[in-house]
């Protein structure tokens, strides 16, 4: 079976992490999201994959290239103009032949997920989770197993079966794509398509997973997605653990990494290559650790997403956070957590977390970060600072 991967936005609500790379790319259990999307495919036999790319399209190829370090053969399409999920899946329409999967790229689907979507049965299937808040998520009615009306992202707090994004079709979807009406935004997207053919009576049918599925709409979403992800892993400890360091539950560390003495280190946790950590070091659990990555004696990292090359100094606390590549962040720099309202293009999310720092911040010793905090790329905090609030890009804060 073939499978198309929508990879061409570049994932605007999920700024700033997406400032400098596709929201495909960003890392959850030190992988980038879409490759735990072609290894779930991988894993089920599904192998032939198109993946439409567009906003830093170069990133995604260089780094998948053919493919076949994954184990899949992958085929590139270009997506030159970003108008919606349907255009997008008519850029494909003369590679497939037979029945296929369409999978979002920055959607994490485990090994059991895609197992049900391959499984279902029917031309026209979309794969739903239940969730008690739906959120900024469409929402389906079903009714003896057959899709009833496709509901766009309800306001308020309800419980509901949400659509994932991922679907498996017939070649008639091809017929379908030209009557998609175009949405407020001005693009063509697949739920819009898949409304005008339940309004049509058309068969779809949908099936609930009780597979893992994760969405990061936001920055701070990524959090989640990564503890999905580090559930998967397998325990695996390829680097050196000094003695006197102790390590409990799922822990992955990469050759090259050390462990150093008086360390404490709480899976599940995944440590990438070449890092140096502690000594004395306290890591919690759901913690993502990228390769090169410095933390000093006497931290303490809790449900963190550190990404490549990353310097933390000594005595710092980090909680709920995302930190971007090739930070330095200073010693006794304290990040809290707590609840949160973001105004993110014109509506305000209450949410619950500690900071988002996107790629190059740099931030001085003794700094207290407030929760909510959002530091876009390239900006530096002096020493001694407390900052709360977004901090627009290439700023200075003294």
């Amino acid at each position: 079976m073939k499978a198309v991967i929508l990879a061409a936005g570049e994932g605007r609500r999920c700024r700033p992490l997406t400032q400098t790379k596709s929201k495909v790319m960003l890392p959850v259990g030190n992988k980038p999201i879409l490759e735990h999307v072609i290894l779930a495919l991988a894993q089920n036999n599904v192998k032939e994959l198109y993946i439409v790319v567009g906003y830093q399209k170069e990133r995604i190829m260089d780094y998948f290239e053919d493919g076949i370090k994954f184990g899949v053969e992958i085929n590139y399409i270009e997506q030159t103009e970003i108008l919606g999920t349907a255009h997008a899946l008519s850029k494909v329409e003369s590679h497939i032949d037979d029945k296929f999967l369409v999978v979002n790229g920055d959607n994490l689907l485990d090994v059991s997920a895609v197992h049900d979507l391959v499984t279902a049965e029917g031309d026209y299937v979309i794969l739903a989770v239940q969730r008690r808040n739906t959120g900024d998520y469409g929402v389906i009615t079903i009714k003896q197993d057959r899709v009833r009306a496709i509901v766009e992202k309800p306001k308020g707090y309800c419980a509901g079966i949400i659509n994932t994004g991922a679907y498996k079709f017939g070649i008639g979807i091809f017929e379908e794509l030209p009557k998609t009406p175009i949405s407020e935004r001005g693009s063509y997207e697949l739920t819009q398509t898949l409304s005008q053919m339940v309004e049509d009576c058309r068969d779809i049918r949908a099936v609930i997973t009780k597979g893992g599925w994760s969405d990061a709409i936001f920055a701070w979403d990524l959090l989640n997605a990564n503890s999905l992800a580090l559930k998967e892993m397998d325990s695996r400890v390829l680097g050196a653990v000094e003695e006197g360091a102790r390590l409990f539950g799922f822990v992955d560390i990469k050759e090259g990494s050390i462990i150093r003495s008086g360390s404490y280190l709480m899976g599940p946790i995944s440590i990438g290559k070449d890092c140096d950590i502690g000594p004395n070091v306290t890591i919690l659990p759901s913690t993502s650790i990228g390769d090169s990555v410095r933390l000093g004696s006497s931290s303490e990292i809790r449900n963190s997403v550190i990404m490549n090359g990353t310097r933390i100094g000594s005595g710092t606390i980090i909680s709920d956070s995302v930190i971007g590549e090739s930070s330095v962040l200073g010693d006794q720099l304290v990040i809290g957590s707590g609840p949160s309202v973001i105004e993110i293009e014109g509506d305000f999310q209450r949410t619950e977390f500690g900071a988002i720092f996107a790629d190059n911040s740099i931030v001085g010793i003794r700094s207290l970060i407030h929760p909510g905090t959002i530091l876009e790329t390239n900006v530096k905090i002096g020493l001694g600072s407390i900052v709360r609030g977004w901090i627009e890009r290439d700023s200075m804060v003294i």
